[in-house]
């Protein structure tokens, strides 16, 4: 039952990738233009992506075919992204084969000025390879971003402004967190908060019990920390609403856009305290929530007073502003 439902899945997604193709009009606004809202004002501008699930065997064919549109519309922009961020599940089983894949396909574009991972599940199943996911995580993190990290979990600053990712450190579906990784979240966003910016914080999955979550994760089978941070989950939370202008984005759940509850309690952008958490859609995946589509994610543009989320479907190079979302800044 189980493969039979893959192979639907599967050419469910298959035509959809036909049909973005052939007809890219009727699937997002019509200007293809990929460039900040206002270029000179523009502090900062991030695509942020998810769920990219690289594999190695061909099996997933139509995956290939379809990052590499995506890479092309990014590396097509008029205006370079200063950040290209993937929110996790960057390949489908944390093997090395598909993380040489996907290195060799970042290879071949320069879709933004930096490159930036987060750990995922998947990126966590590494059975088969020689070392822990761990290993392989942050040799070809290096290898694809150029930047090196001591550990899964790590943060940057781009143009001022703070970027957190954090990592679970077990293979369940859902994420845990250590007390050390904890510690270290709570320095950086003390440290983060000083220089009086938004801060950005990426975890492959969302806190527990929000967008819609355990029942938009999809399963009969569920409790309150299904398809979420899990037991630390709350924890992350308090941490976060000690700051002003805390953007927390994630994947995980393999939904679309959606400026609304959806019958499953799906939303895309949503608000608890200071804290603005955003799912991002699976770029390989057209998902069981929302808008039904693949090749999606938001260009996230900050400005002085405000940031904008903006809906894209980077495989055909159209917008959806329909689903586009602004955080005016306290």
């Amino acid at each position: 039952m189980v493969a039979l439902g893959t192979t639907i899945k599967k050419i469910i997604t298959l035509m959809l990738t036909v049909a973005t193709l052939v007809m890219p009009g009727y699937f997002g606004d019509i200007t293809k233009v990929n460039e900040p809202v206002d270029p000179d004002k523009c502090l900062l501008n991030v695509v942020a992506l998810s769920d990219t699930h690289v594999r190695a065997d061909g099996m997933y064919g139509y995956n290939d075919m379809l990052f590499k549109l995506v890479l092309e519309d990014l590396e097509a922009a008029s205006v370079k992204a200063d950040a290209l961020v993937i929110a996790g599940d960057v390949t489908d089983g944390g093997e090395e084969d598909e993380w040489q894949y996907a290195q060799n396909l970042f290879a071949q574009y320069d879709p933004a000025k930096k490159i930036y991972l987060a750990v995922g599940n998947h990126d966590t199943w590494t059975e088969e390879s020689k070392g822990t996911y761990a290993q392989l995580f942050k040799e070809y993190s290096q290898k694809i971003t150029g930047k090196k990290i001591a550990a899964p979990y790590h943060a940057t600053k781009i143009n001022g402004y703070y970027i957190i990712f954090l990592a679970s450190e077990s293979d369940s579906t859902r994420a845990y967190f250590s007390q050390k990784q904890l510690k270290w979240l709570e320095n950086h966003l003390e440290n983060a908060s000083k220089a009086g910016k938004p801060i950005f914080v990426v975890s492959h999955w969302p806190m527990n019990k929000t967008h819609g979550l355990p029942v938009s994760w999809g399963e009969e089978d569920y409790d309150d920390m299904t398809g979420g941070m899990g037991e630390q989950s709350a924890q992350v939370k308090k941490l976060l609403n000690k700051y002003k202008n805390v953007i927390l984005i994630s994947g995980h759940i393999h939904s679309g856009f959606s400026k609304d509850k959806d019958k499953n309690g799906y939303k895309s952008v949503e608000k608890y305290g200071n804290i603005t958490s955003v799912n991002l859609p699976a770029v390989s995946d057209p998902g069981i929530n929302g808008h039904y589509m693949i090749g999606t994610g938001y260009n996230i543009e900050v400005y002085k007073d405000k940031i904008l989320f903006r809906a894209r479907n980077y495989a055909t190079g159209h917008w959806h502003p329909e689903y586009d979302f602004t955080l005016k800044l306290k």
